[in-house]
């Protein structure tokens, strides 16, 4: 896929980065921290973005949605479910950013949590672990999937780790891409809510780390397999920055 260029001429958008957990200390100086992550990707497809980390892990959270233009959730090692004040917090913040209309994007342990927060069901899934990379099928390609003459693709690969997914998903809301090991990988609400099971901003490095790290919890077949994916696959993670942005900028329905 091709992708996504910087946009010259847009404004800058204020973006609260509601981060959900952190780097392990001892690889932070090999990889950087998950702010830093998202920062530099996604600033090299959109580069008057303005992301503010505010640490919901910590018990930090904004005093209104009305903060910041859109925010944006990261991952997570903790599951939606689990009875921590600062998730039960977010959660409620998540309902206050939808009644306000105010543009949220959820990777991974932040897709599942807007569902989970809004009416849906997130739970460990039967398939187990998702590792390595991914194809995922667009099934309702969005406006904002284009970029300029370019249509929608079909396809995008990206980088997966997780055990738990969603299974039901929150009124109003429509899936928009799919695989077979995880049926619910993308779905949008009323261009106000998007949320994705991957992650576009881990590159194949920090996966192979994440991998590594996971091995004594690993059947040898899928630790080997999500490891083989790393080398034989190319990832579409740009592209699909370039839609989180596209889409926190988005105005109307698709």
């Amino acid at each position: 896929m091709t992708n996504s260029a910087p946009n010259k001429n847009s404004p800058p958008l204020r973006v609260g980065l509601l981060l959900c957990d952190e780097v392990d200390a001892g690889a932070r100086a090999r990889y950087g921290t998950y702010a830093k992550m998202f920062s530099e990707r996604l600033r090299a497809v959109d580069r008057d973005l303005r992301l503010s980390p505010i640490h919901c892990y910590r018990g930090e959270l904004p005093n209104s949605p009305a903060e910041f233009d859109a925010f944006l959730i990261s991952g997570s090692r903790q599951a939606v479910y689990d009875p921590l004040p600062w998730i039960v917090q977010l959660q409620d913040f998540i309902r206050r950013c939808q009644a306000r209309r105010k543009k949220t994007v959820g990777i991974c342990f932040g897709h599942q949590l807007i569902a989970h927060a809004l009416g849906g069901e997130t739970r460990k899934a039967e398939v187990g672990w998702g590792l390595g990379i991914h194809r995922t099928q667009i099934t309702q390609p969005q406006r904002w999937m284009q970029n300029g003459a370019l249509r929608a693709p079909h396809s995008y690969n990206l980088v997966v780790l997780h055990q738990d997914q969603v299974v039901a998903l929150p009124p109003g809301f429509t899936v928009i891409a799919e695989n077979e090991f995880c049926p619910i990988s993308m779905f949008v609400a009323d261009e106000v809510m998007l949320g994705l099971q991957g992650h576009p901003e881990f590159d194949k490095e920090f996966c192979a780390y994440r991998i590594h790290s996971r091995k004594p919890l690993l059947d040898e077949n899928l630790y080997r397999q999500s490891l083989a994916s790393l080398a034989q696959m190319q990832l579409d993670s740009a592209q699909v920055l370039g839609w989180v942005a596209r889409f926190m900028r988005a105005e109307g329905s698709a």
